[in-house]
């Protein structure tokens, strides 16, 4: 199976072609939160240097947050346009197992954090159990106080909620920054899994997981409550 990979949740996003379980390519956009003018010709100049065409890929894997607001909504119609032009399956990958994968095989209680603005998390906890990840906790939004206050000591911890929580965080074993990023060769490899067990999403109805909403939303609606203009 011809897998496309997106991962457009963070800071650093990209792209990266698998056949089956072997990787093909991995791009990364360089450029911070530019994906929408990039994702295209990425993909366009991925497929051309594999010899694929569109129609040649069978599965677009996708990384459905939670994560950037504006990133996800470019990844997650990208994804319907592919699929609705070339007939390929959809499969939605949750951003923070693809985030975990980053972490060393010795690592047996594994934390990953995103920065979710207004002084919150977006996190999840694994426990490394019989050569896998298992999400323990999560995916949620907390306080960095908060998330501190249920981790067990040695916890090892990723992801770019490091930059903005460090000093909540810092009794904790915390990860370099190239690993702070969800890889696209990890999004293939879990599309890629959800899609042998069946697990694929339905095009039409994809959405991002967001855990929270848009600030600009909050700002609304708290400045309707008070009667602003």
């Amino acid at each position: 199976m011809r897998v496309l990979a997106v991962e457009t949740s963070g800071l650093v996003g990209g792209i990266a072609l698998a056949d089956g379980a072997d990787l093909v390519a991995e791009v990364r956009l360089s450029e911070r939160l530019r994906h929408a003018r990039d994702l295209v010709a990425t993909v366009r100049q991925a497929c051309d240097g594999a010899g694929w065409t569109p129609r040649m890929i069978d599965l677009v894997a996708v990384s459905i947050g939670p994560g950037s607001f504006t990133g996800l909504r470019i990844a997650v119609t990208f994804a319907k346009v592919v699929a609705w032009d070339t007939g390929a399956k959809v499969a939605a990958v949750p951003t923070l197992p693809a985030l975990a994968e980053n972490a060393p095989a010795d690592r047996t209680r594994v934390c990953t954090v995103l920065d979710a603005k207004r002084y919150g998390l977006y996190t999840s906890v694994f426990e490394r159990r019989g050569g896998g990840l298992v999400e323990v906790l999560g995916p949620t939004c907390l306080a960095p106080e908060d998330l501190a206050a249920r981790l067990e000591a040695g916890t090892f911890i990723l992801g770019r909620g490091i930059a903005v929580a460090r000093e909540a965080l810092g009794r904790f074993d915390l990860a370099p920054e190239d690993l702070w990023d969800a890889r696209p060769g990890a999004i293939a490899r879990q599309g890629l899994a959800l899609a042998e067990r069946g697990e694929l999403a339905d095009p039409m109805h994809l959405a991002p997981v967001y855990l929270r909403r848009p600030e600009a939303e909050e700002i609304w609606e708290r400045r309707q409550r008070q009667g602003a203009p």
